[in-house]
């Protein structure tokens, strides 16, 4: 297959078969962006565009950008002392996790393209429930 498009989203990724096992892709992603929510809020899911699609690799970002810190705050957020929603948001844009694994990858992101769209909790669900229906459909005729 020829690379993904620059807005690829979830539903382009499962409706072309990219994942081999769409559901454990979906529930992979769905795992780490709950986690991501416990600890920040609300999330949205970027998947990498450089490669041909096979499971790719993905980020899990703030839905909203946070404030802009002050160079005090930056400080005390980087050195870990206080919460600052702005350095966490730029640490979750450059943590990548691997397609297949689902854990962070600790080299790879310079290089990775990322889309330019992005999927949310509501539309990661409305994927999800489309695989596991097809799935039905399918082992109920058999």
């Amino acid at each position: 297959m020829a690379k993904l498009p620059q807005d690829v989203r979830l539903d382009y990724i499962v409706r072309n078969g990219l994942a081999n096992k769409p559901e454990e892709y979906i529930r992979g992603i769905f795992g780490n962006a709950k986690q991501f929510e416990r600890r920040h809020g609300a999330w949205v899911v970027r998947l990498g565009a450089g490669g041909t699609g096979h499971a790719p690799n993905y980020r899990i970002e703030f839905a909203a950008s946070p404030p802009k810190a002050s160079p005090e705050e930056l400080r005390a957020g980087m050195l870990g002392v206080q919460y600052i929603p702005a350095v966490e948001a730029l640490a979750a844009a450059n943590t990548m996790y691997g397609g297949s694994s689902h854990k962070v990858l600790l080299h790879g992101l310079v290089a990775e393209r990322w889309s330019t769209a992005t999927d949310n909790e509501v539309s990661l669900l409305a994927v999800l429930q489309k695989v596991v229906e097809d799935r039905r459909r399918i082992t109920s005729r058999h």
